[in-house]
């Protein structure tokens, strides 16, 4: 392994607008989108390629909202590492192998080359390369850093493989009738975005409570909704100079962190000081949806420390 010509820093120090749109993997608000952009890539007839390298401007379609269809396989590597370009074609073959079976594509490879995207490498906060991350539904599942042997990278595919399956949209039909398989997106959504771009934080949480009180609105926009409110409520407090460690880990992705983070925090606290602990993960719950299996785990974690 090699360190990163450009270290990676904490997500605050990256480009606003990549700080805005893509550290905040854990609930990324562009994910709402992802239905109209496949909508898009469906008509046009263009297959999705299983091996690309990975943009500053790719990254968000490429990278984000393509991991809400299959699994993304992502490598943050350098020619100046031993290894990792070896790695990087080993990891290309093996996508490249899908295309001779007649089952769908179940995860595709980008790579990141940390020497000329350094953005990309703070934003996902690595600190040696190669480092490669598996995300779905714009979340990081899992990492690991170092050069592999093509065993364990095969290993590690079919982990991700497993861990997603039937879990995910799928990739657009080349070609086909986009209209009838995918649905429109609520306008609202695209209004919301919009808010975030301006840095108008409350007229976005405002329509994403509206989307969600909506009783029209599906049990996946909702979900989507909920993942994107919370993203907007943490940027806002961090727009505001009032986010704290905890905001913090969880723009970057590290929700879990942040959970474990407070209840060790409430069993090594009384009094008062608890229950100002116990205040702010309960906060932090209702930002997400309750049948999420780290908001569940973290409230039956919480309830033990309790009592």
């Amino acid at each position: 392994m090699s360190t990163p010509q450009h270290p990676a820093s904490p997500a605050q120090s990256a480009p606003a607008r990549f700080a805005a749109r893509a550290v905040d993997l854990g609930a990324v608000k562009e994910a709402a989108e992802a239905r109209a952009r496949a909508r898009k890539e469906a008509e046009s007839g263009s297959p999705v390629a299983l091996s690309a390298p990975v943009t500053v401007e790719s990254f968000e379609q490429d990278v984000v909202v393509r991991s809400t269809q299959v699994a993304v396989v992502v490598q943050l590597g350098s020619p100046r590492a031993p290894g990792s370009d070896d790695m990087a074609g080993e990891f290309a073959a093996e996508a490249q192998k899908q295309q001779d079976t007649s089952g769908p594509v179940e995860w595709v490879f980008r790579y990141v080359d940390v020497d000329t995207t350094p953005e990309i490498a703070q934003a996902f906060g690595v600190q040696a390369v190669p480092t490669v991350l598996a995300l779905a539904a714009g979340r990081p599942l899992t990492s690991f850093e170092g050069v592999q042997p093509v065993a364990q990278l095969t290993q590690f595919i079919d982990a991700v493989v497993g861990a997603t399956a039937g879990k995910l949209e799928g990739l657009p039909a080349a070609g086909g009738d986009a209209d009838g398989d995918v649905a429109d997106t609520d306008p609202r959504f695209d209004a919301a975005a919009d808010a975030l771009d301006r840095g108008d934080h409350l007229a976005a949480v405002g329509l994403y409570d509206e989307i969600i009180a909506d009783p029209g609105t599906g049990p996946d926009e909702v979900s989507e909704a909920k993942a994107a409110r919370a993203t907007a409520v943490l940027l806002g407090r961090s727009a505001d100079g009032e986010a704290d460690e905890i905001d913090r880990m969880l723009l970057e992705g590290r929700r879990r962190e942040a959970f474990d983070v407070l209840i060790s925090r409430l069993r090594e606290t009384s009094g008062e000081g608890r229950d100002a602990v116990r205040d702010r993960l309960l906060e932090l719950f209702s930002l997400y949806d309750q049948s999420d299996p780290e908001v569940m785990d973290a409230r039956t974690r919480m309830a033990s420390s309790l009592f």
